[in-house]
């Protein structure tokens, strides 16, 4: 029998699967329960092609897993497939099969994720300034230090702590940067670390077969991780990201996930580096390749803010409403008070309240 292990975003392994005469497992797994119920008794129905999803092992009980390649066998006698395809499976599946003396022929087959070039780099600079205000500096900064994953071959991740006051442009960075590689179809990997604060998020993070960070990295869409808000993590998680920041490779109980030629940007709100050494330690810390400071909004940077806010919220108004608001002069009214704005979020609440209020 043959068997193909794809690792990968699931866009990308429903392109190698057959179209026709398929079934997957979470449907063989149904039918087989209903039999032993004596609720479906019927003869089965043969397919060429079984698929088996990633989401799939959340399914299945443990011991179902660790008799994987036994089950399939045993499926295959009532349905008699000739083939597996079988989407990021967890490290047991994949030394059953590894280690099998029955007859399969595995092939393995890995999705190369877009890497950095200097075209990308050079978007990256040419659009930076029109989508993060201010921050001319961080930008250079960002640049210098992604250019080594240009080189050919692969690279350990570039892991970036980019750091400094609220809504100033760090996470609006690692969209943008998001958009050029990989376009607008493609969801940011963000995670938000200030959630992770208990034993739910702990099993998140070290391995839970259901529900976990691996699981997510090897799903994963693109290869730029947004770690967000990474000083408000529970320091006993740090360690978690040793290996993956010093290798790119993530461990744990289930999965073992490669991340190379992978950007990682981790965002907090410390006013310096020796803050960042003090709060996360010298171990986490030695493990970052640069620190990319950003500073608090310019008043050329909140005036460009608040004119990109202006224009985006117009347009949700109706015609007859835009008229009337553009006759208002919003932007003189609310330019005496940008003083007193510190950052994007600020100016976009208020400018909200300010265009509802004539209304």
């Amino acid at each position: 029998m043959n068997m193909t292990i794809f690792y990968g975003p699931v866009e990308e392994f429903e392109k190698i699967i057959p179209e026709e005469k398929t079934n997957t497992l979470s449907w063989i797994v149904k039918e087989i329960d209903l039999l032993h119920q004596g609720i479906r008794l019927k003869e089965f129905e043969a397919f060429h092609s079984l698929i088996v999803y990633s989401d799939e092992y959340s399914g299945v009980k443990d011991h179902f897993i660790e008799g994987f390649i036994n089950n399939i066998f045993e499926y295959k006698s009532f349905y008699g497939f000739e083939e597996v395809y079988i989407h990021n499976p967890p490290k047991r599946i994949v030394d059953q099969l590894k280690n099998s003396k029955l007859k399969i022929s595995l092939s393995t087959k890995e999705f190369e994720y877009k890497k950095m070039t200097r075209e990308t780099l050079a978007s990256i600079k040419y659009n930076f300034n029109s989508e993060v205000f201010g921050q001319e500096t961080a930008k250079n900064e960002i640049l210098q230090t992604l250019y080594p994953l240009i080189n050919v071959g692969n690279q350990k991740p570039v892991v970036l702590m980019l750091y400094g006051p609220a809504g100033v442009g760090k996470t609006e960075t690692a969209k943008l940067m998001n958009k050029i590689l990989y376009g607008n179809k493609t969801d940011l990997f963000r995670i938000q670390l200030s959630m992770f604060h208990n034993d739910t998020f702990s099993s998140y993070l070290f391995g839970d077969r259901t529900n976990s960070f691996a699981k997510d990295l090897i799903d994963r869409e693109a290869n730029l991780i947004l770690l967000d808000e990474f000083d408000k993590a529970n320091p006993i998680f740090y360690s978690a990201f040793y290996q993956l920041f010093d290798e790119g490779r993530f461990v744990d109980k289930y999965y073992d996930v490669k991340l190379d030629n992978a950007i990682i940007l981790c965002t907090s709100n410390y006013q310096n580096t020796r803050e960042i050494e003090e709060s996360l330690g010298s171990a986490i810390y030695s493990r970052f390749d640069n620190f990319v400071k950003y500073r608090p909004l310019s008043a050329v940077a909140k005036k460009k803010i608040m004119q990109r806010s202006y224009e985006s919220e117009l347009k949700r108004f109706n015609e007859e409403d835009r008229e009337f608001l553009e006759k208002e002069e919003i932007l003189e009214k609310m330019t005496p008070v940008l003083n007193q704005l510190h950052n994007a979020r600020e100016i976009n609440k208020f400018m909200k309240r300010l265009l509802s209020f004539p209304l």
